[in-house]
């Protein structure tokens, strides 16, 4: 009897982590008043189309940033935080860099439908841990988070893809960003798929 009990209780667990990495988690208003004072006047941008913050633990923050509509460029961009190897005795000893690809709308929809609609299905579930990565994901209006996905996981799955484009940015290559775009289409479908049928 104890026995099952224990797989019952672990078979549980393994089911309720899995169901909580299919979803975004919507950022609280206590979340974006501790978070907005610390971290997102640097990084959450007013004039982006929908982004991704990502806060490891042990290392420094980046984003990505789509661009498009209403007079924009249309671009993706990278910002991260690196050393100042210039930095002189007063001057400060970190900076942050960015690099930006112009690219066509057609593909910075699809990169922006992809985090609207993981944002847009989101729901409570209460996921955190200690030593890990905190994403952020949504325009300025409209925040959600997930705290170091699981492998295989949607949310997983988005952050992936989504670093693989901050990637083809810093690279600065086009192409590479473009043969994301299958994979990008494809996660849009299954964030689609999430939204509530009634």
């Amino acid at each position: 009897m104890k026995k099952q009990i224990t797989t019952l209780v672990m078979l549980m667990t393994i089911a309720i982590g899995s169901q909580a990495q299919s979803r975004l988690e919507p950022m609280t208003q206590t979340q974006q008043k501790l978070w907005g004072e610390r971290y997102f006047g640097t990084w959450l941008s007013e004039k982006a189309s929908q982004q991704m913050l990502i806060f490891p633990s042990f290392e420094f923050p980046s984003a990505l940033y789509i661009y498009r509509g209403y007079g924009e460029t249309v671009r993706l961009q990278v910002k991260w935080c690196a050393v100042n190897k210039e930095a002189g005795p007063d001057e400060p000893k970190l900076k942050l860099d960015s690099l930006e690809i112009k690219t066509d709308d057609k593909t910075a929809l699809a990169f922006s439908s992809l985090i609207e609609h993981a944002v847009a299905t989101c729901m409570f579930n209460d996921r955190m841990g200690f030593d890990g990565t905190r994403y952020f994901f949504g325009d300025r209006i409209r925040v959600a988070t997930t705290w170091s996905p699981d492998r295989g996981s949607n949310c997983k799955r988005l952050t992936d893809v989504l670093e693989k484009a901050m990637t083809a940015v810093k690279n600065q290559n086009e192409e590479e960003l473009k043969g994301l775009l299958p994979e990008v289409e494809a996660l849009t479908k299954v964030f689609e798929k999430l939204y509530p049928k009634d």
